[in-house]
């Protein structure tokens, strides 16, 4: 063996491989994790290989590719510890729901809101959801209002706007009243609280229209606007006075496979401010979906913006 390749064996068999999946994500770039990180998965066991797992799942997702995620998620499940085994169902509903596959998606969304997940409260809203993609609503609306009873975090402002929305077709005005006037409340600086206000109240004076046609049923008149004229949306995953130290999160969400990460300038009181913010959206669901997965993958606290 020529001595140059004796030289090049010593020094690579010197430099251990990555052996975590942080050490991986910050060796590769975004478009080469994939192979680095299935061949961790397969020297890993137990709850190293499901962390691995669900982060290539984590990747498949935010590219687009639901069933390699569904699958990712599936590896991860039973691999996980009791305490995050109900994440990784959360995904794998997520990744389900994706692909259009509605009854996967519900059961998987099903497990998790029983395993006593923090993601409970996402996950009993993606069982909602799932009815009323099915064409149940009023399973739906039940389901909406059991999320509600309790704790419903971060997936409140979502239910209620479902609730409000789906009682208004159902002809159940009382009902959209109070979800609509709970989450003027509660949630007022929501995405959904914004879009209610900008909805007539029942029985408000309408212009008259120049048309023919008859006026339409109350439940047209009490729909939120439609997607297409919704303001695009970002996540914004953080707000620091030094530049360096947006730059090195944006960094971190490009590297991870999360899509375009800019760095905006802001100012209040106290000066000049930096904040991330990753992607544009066109829905809040879709922007929600990407502040969870920015969430647990970068370990940072996360809220929907519109995109300036």
């Amino acid at each position: 063996m020529p001595a140059l390749h004796v030289f090049l064996f010593v020094l690579l068999a010197a430099v251990p491989p990555p052996s975590t999946v942080r050490q991986v994500l910050e060796s590769y770039p975004a478009d080469s994790l994939f192979s680095p990180l299935a061949r961790l998965e397969a020297a890993r066991r137990g709850s190293d290989a499901a962390e691995t797992a669900l982060t290539l799942g984590q990747l498949h997702y935010a590219r687009g590719e639901y069933r390699q995620a569904a699958a990712d998620f599936a590896r991860a499940t039973p691999r996980s510890d009791p305490a995050h085994r109900g994440e990784a169902r959360y995904w794998t509903g997520l990744a389900w729901l994706g692909a259009g596959e509605v009854g996967q998606a519900r059961a998987a969304f099903e497990e998790a809101a029983r395993s006593g997940s923090p993601c409970r409260p996402e996950a009993q809203l993606g069982v909602a959801l799932c009815w009323e993609l099915a064409r149940r609503p009023e399973r739906a609306l039940e389901t909406f209002q059991t999320l509600l009873a309790g704790d419903p975090g971060e997936a409140g402002p979502a239910a209620l706007e479902r609730v409000a929305t789906l009682a208004t077709r159902l002809e159940r005005p009382e009902l959209a009243r109070r979800a609509r006037e709970r989450l003027a409340k509660d949630y007022p600086r929501s995405i959904e609280a914004v879009r209610a206000g900008r909805v007539p109240a029942t029985g408000a004076t309408r212009v008259p229209r120049p048309t023919s046609r008859p006026p339409a049923p109350a439940a047209a008149r009490l729909a939120p606007p439609p997607l297409a004229a919704q303001v695009p949306l970002a996540v914004q995953i953080g707000v620091f006075r030094e530049e360096a130290r947006a730059r090195e999160l944006a960094e971190r969400a490009r590297r991870g496979g999360f899509g375009p990460a800019r760095v905006a300038a802001l100012t209040d009181a106290g000066g000049r401010l930096f904040a991330v913010r990753v992607g544009v959206y066109a829905t809040a669901g879709d922007a929600r979906g990407a502040g969870v997965r920015l969430g647990s993958a970068l370990g940072v606290s996360w809220r929907v913006v519109p995109v300036p």
